[in-house]
C-alpha cells in the first residue's frame, strides 16, 4: 500500500520494520538494509534465502524490471491475504468435527476401562494411539502430495485429477483461476504487455495445469492468434472464462471483463469452501455413527462367540 501511494522502498521498508510481524522484523532490516545499498529489492530478497517463496521473488524480479513493482506487491498481498482467510475459515469449520471425531474415540473404549475388560495402556494405545496413527498416515499422504507437485509432468496429472473432485476440485481450481485473473488485470493496468502478463500470472498460479496451459498458448499467441482463441485451444480454460475475454477484446473493454471474471471466480471459490465447512460436520457425524456401530457390532460378536462357547 505504502509502495502504491508513491513512497519509496526503502522508506516502506523502513515503516514495515515497526507494523510487521515479530518473525518477519529482522528480515525486514535485513531487506532495507541491502536495499539502500543500492541493491534491487528481487536481489535482497533471494540474499534473505528461504524467508521468500520462488513466487514471491519471482513476482517481485518480473514486476521490478517492468516498472510496476507496485502492482506485483499488490498481486501479492492479495494472494496472500485471500489464502490465509480460506485457512482461517477451513480451521474453523474443521475445529468442531476434530473435536467431535476425537471424543468419539477416547469415549467409546471407556465402559471397558471402568469393568477392567482393557487396561489403561490397552486403553491409551486404543484411543490415542489410533489417532496418532491417523495423524501419521495424514501427514505422509501431505508430503507425498507435496512431493508429486514439485515433479514436472506429474504435477500437472495431479492437478488435472483433483480438478475433477466434487466441490473440492473446483474450490481449488477456481481459486487459482481468480489469482490467475487478477494477476493479468493488474499487469495489463501497470502498462505490462499481454505476453508478460500473461507470463507473470501463469508462473505465479497455484495451479500447475494453468501454468502449463500458458506453455501451450504463447507460440499460438506469438502466431496472429487473438489471446482468447489461442486459450481455447489449449483445452484447459472453462467456456465461460473464453467467452467473457473474447468479449473483452472485441469490445476494447478487456479492464472491466478481467474485472468481472475475477469477482466471478472468487464468489464462486468462495462458495464451494462454504459447502465444505458445512459438509465437515456432516461427515464428522457419520464417521461417529460408524465407529459406534462398529463398536456395538464388535461387543455383539464378543457376546455371540462367549454364548457360543457355553453351548458347546
Amino acid at each position: 500500500t505504502l509502495v502504491q501511494a508513491g513512497l519509496p522502498i526503502q522508506s516502506a521498508l523502513a515503516s514495515a520494520q515497526k507494523t510487521a510481524a515479530r518473525p518477519m522484523r529482522s528480515t525486514v532490516a535485513t531487506l532495507s538494509a541491502v536495499i539502500s545499498a543500492g541493491t534491487p529489492l528481487s536481489e535482497a530478497m533471494e540474499q534473505c534465502g528461504r524467508r521468500f517463496a520462488p513466487l514471491d521473488r519471482h513476482c517481485v524480479a518480473m514486476t521490478e524490471r517492468s516498472g510496476a513493482l507496485d502492482a506485483g506487491l499488490l498481486s501479492l498481498s492479495r494472494y496472500y491475504e485471500n489464502l490465509a482467510a480460506a485457512r482461517r475459515k477451513l480451521i474453523a469449520g474443521s475445529a468442531y468435527p476434530v473435536f467431535l471425531v476425537t471424543a468419539a474415540v477416547f469415549i467409546a473404549p471407556v465402559p471397558e476401562l471402568v469393568l477392567g475388560k482393557i487396561s489403561l495402556a490397552g486403553y491409551l494405545w486404543q484411543t490415542a494411539g489410533s489417532l496418532a496413527q491417523l495423524a501419521v498416515f495424514g501427514w505422509i499422504v501431505v508430503l507425498l502430495m507435496r512431493w508429486m507437485f514439485t515433479v514436472p509432468g506429474l504435477n500437472v496429472t495431479m492437478d488435472r485429477l483433483l480438478r475433477v473432485v466434487p466441490v473440492f476440485g473446483r474450490l481449488r481450481f477456481d481459486y487459482a483461476l481468480s489469482q490467475w485473473v487478477s494477476s493479468v488485470r493488474l499487469m495489463l493496468t501497470a502498462g505490462i504487455g499481454i505476453v508478460p502478463a500473461l507470463e507473470y500470472a501463469s508462473r505465479t498460479a497455484s495451479s500447475p495445469l494453468i501454468a502449463a496451459a500458458y506453455e501451450k498458448a504463447v507460440p499460438l499467441i506469438g502466431g496472429q492468434l487473438e489471446v482468447s482463441q489461442a486459450l481455447a485451444m489449449t483445452g484447459e480454460f472453462p467456456d465461460h472464462l473464453i467467452q467473457f475475454w473474447a468479449t473483452g477484446e472485441q469490445s476494447g473493454r478487456m479492464d472491466e471483463m478481467l474485472e468481472r471474471l475475477a469477482k466471478f471466480y472468487e464468489e464462486r471459490w468462495r462458495q464451494s469452501l462454504d459447502q465444505v465447512v458445512t459438509w465437515l460436520p456432516r461427515i464428522a457425524y457419520l464417521l461417529v455413527a460408524l465407529f459406534i456401530a462398529s463398536q456395538i457390532i464388535s461387543q455383539y460378536a464378543a457376546y455371540l462367540g462367549t454364548y457360543d462357547s457355553l453351548l458347546q
